[in-house]
Formats: structure tokens, C-alpha cells, sequence
């Protein structure tokens, strides 16, 4: 099933910003009006639709009438408010109608709704969201950046075996070389978890990189970096935090400097997609049965877009099949069942 859900009024622009991002999408045919399913209230959404002049285009529209706010819980969102419109769309993957679901609305909500609403895929105790970046060398794919804040051994294990499975299924690196964050590179540095993690990894069969300090981390020598959930989400935001710091101090002192505008230009042509978290779109729940993929929450149209396009070549890639495959062919320690 090729056909993407995406949560219109997921995030700090819906859904005026994600209909535009549709837009987007439709104009440079990175997807069929066909195969797009919208969930949010009806009637907000239709006006959205019309704005956009989409109307008549055939956009299905599912009516989530239960709105979400800022201070909803995934717990209420999933048991107070049922029909609100991430858990409509996980639903439509579910029951086979989409095969990918896309949201910039509450991350811990669709963490819960996906894992709880799909499942993990076989030999996976729990998800993980997977972030690609730019490096020097290679793209390079961080994960977890915020499913699990407090991950067992186990489950960072899974991370590396998923994130080393993605990543040679999407970029065709057929041994895709992984690493751990830690520290220090040094074997004996870390805490117990990550120590543990790194001898369990090392027996795995994965391209095992070894230990990954923070400045290393955008050199790009690994293509995969595991860590922890609450690690990865600050080590994401830091780093979307200073790029952008960093690129309004250079060109201003540019300006100051009397560069002239055409080359300034030409630097935030080469520059911008490098750092711009749009240029894929959104990050995707690996684990999970189905392809959900985790936009930021200040998403504007072009991040929509690319995330509709993301969340199609993730389709498209098979990587669920590639992760399920590469657990089949490890005996990786499940713990007690629900651990």
C-alpha cells in the first residue's frame, strides 16, 4: 500500500503550512492526490484544502473531531481523546488503507500511538526515531533522538542492527560502519549502559565502528551513531540550535564585511541545505510495523513536502523488510517480554 497519511493539523503551523506543504508536494509530483489521506476536523481541513486551491483535486479527508493541545499527555491523548488525528491516521495504517503516516504534532504521542497502535516489527522490543544528518564524509543517521529516553542494553543493541539495516537499504552501503556516543574513545570510558552496549555490539554482525565522541560526530566517519533517546534529542536541538547561530553570525559579519550579495548567495545555496532540517523532512520511527515519520513541530510547507517524499522513498526502500531480515540473522537477548 503506497498511499501517505499525513496529520494536517499536526504541529505549530496546521494546517495552513501543511496543506501548503501538500501543495508543494503535488507541484513537484512527489506524490499523487490519490495517494494522500489528510485526518484533522473536517471542516478545518476542507478550508485549509480550498485555500490551497485543492479542491476537487481528490484529497480524502478522515474527520478527527478530538482536537490535542500542548498540555494533552500521550496517555490522554490516546485514552480521552481516541479520535484525534494521529491516532485516526496510525489507524489507517493499521487496518491497510496507508502504508506511511506523517506528523509534526506531539512526539510522545505518536511514539505511543505507533508502538502501541502498529506493534514492533519481529525481534524489535522497542522503536527508535532516526535522525539523518549531514556530515563532512556521509550523511550520517543518529539514533535514538527521543522514542526512549531510558533504553536497556538490548534495546540500544536493536538501535544499531535497525540504524545499520535502514541505512544500507536507503543509501546502498552494503556495510554501513556504526558507532556508539559515548565520552571517550577509549574502551573502558562510558557509563554501564553504553560500556555493556559497545561489548554486545562488538559480537554483532554489523560493520562495528566503535566509540563516537561529540566532535567527532559531523566528521561522518559513521554512517550510524546509537545512543539513548535523551542523549540524541539534546544532541539533535544543540546542533539545529548553534548551525543556525552560527550561520546568522557568518553572514552578518559577511554583510558587515561588504561581501558582495551574489556571493553571499552562492554560500547559502552550498550552506543551507546542509543544516536545514527540512531538506528531509522529518525523521523516521524505526521499529515500528508500517512507516511513520516524525516532522518538527515548527515544520513550514517545504518540510511537509519533503516529508511526504521521505516517508514514499521509506516505502519504497522496504525497510521494514531490511530490519526484519537483519534480526532474523541475529540472536540479539530480548530480556524479560515486556522489557
Amino acid at each position: 500500500m503506497n498511499k501517505v497519511v499525513l496529520d494536517a493539523v499536526g504541529g505549530d503551523h496546521g494546517p495552513a503550512e501543511c496543506l501548503a506543504g501538500v501543495a508543494l508536494a503535488l507541484q513537484k509530483g512527489f506524490v499523487q492526490p490519490s495517494n494522500l489521506i489528510l485526518t484533522g476536523p473536517v471542516d478545518e481541513v476542507a478550508a485549509a484544502v480550498r485555500t490551497q486551491g485543492l479542491e476537487g483535486k481528490g484529497l480524502a479527508i478522515v474527520d478527527a473531531p478530538d482536537v490535542l493541545t500542548d498540555t494533552d499527555t500521550p496517555t490522554e491523548a490516546t485514552r480521552k481523546k481516541p479520535r484525534n488525528s494521529i491516532m485516526l491516521g496510525i489507524q489507517e495504517v493499521r487496518e491497510g488503507r496507508a502504508g506511511a503516516f506523517v506528523s509534526a504534532g506531539s512526539t510522545g504521542t505518536v511514539v505511543a500511538a505507533a508502538t502501541l497502535g502498529l506493534g514492533c516489527l519481529e525481534g524489535i522490543r522497542r522503536p527508535a526515531i532516526g535522525a539523518i544528518i549531514h556530515g563532512e564524509k556521509n550523511p550520517f543517521l543518529l539514533l535514538d533522538v527521543g522514542a526512549n529516553p531510558q533504553p536497556k542494553v538490548h534495546h540500544l543493541a536493536q538501535y544499531a542492527l535497525m540504524g545499520s539495516a535502514y541505512y544500507g537499504g536507503t543509501f546502498g552501503i552494503p556495510n554501513p560502519k556504526v558507532g556508539i556516543l559515548n565520552i571517550g574513545s577509549e574502551e573502558l570510558k562510558g557509563n554501564p549502559l553504553v560500556r555493556e552496549a559497545r561489548a554486545l555490539m562488538k559480537q554483532m554482525p554489523i560493520h562495528f565502528h566503535g566509540n563516537v565522541e561529540g566532535v567527532e560526530l559531523y566528521s561522518g566517519e559513521c554512517h550510524v551513531v546509537v545512543t539513548d533517546g535523551f542523549t540524541g534529542n539534546v544532541v539533535l536541538k544543540v546542533s539545529e540550535g548553534l548551525a543556525e547561530y552560527l550561520v546568522r553570525t557568518m553572514f552578518g559579519l559577511m554583510q558587515k564585511s561588504g561581501v558582495e550579495p551574489e556571493r553571499m548567495g552562492a554560500v547559502k545555496h552550498g550552506i543551507i541545505p546542509r543544516i536545514d532540517f527540512s531538506e528531509y523532512g522529518g525523521a523516521l520511527l524505526l521499529g515500528v510495523k508500517g512507516c511513520v515519520t516524525i516532522c518538527h513541530g515548527r515544520s513550514r510547507a517545504p518540510a511537509f513536502a519533503n516529508a511526504i517524499r521521505f516517508a514514499c522513498r521509506a516505502m519504497d526502500a522496504k525497510v521494514n523488510d531490511h530490519i526484519v531480515q537483519a534480526a532474523r540473522a541475529c540472536e540479539l537477548p530480548q530480556a524479560e517480554p515486556n522489557a
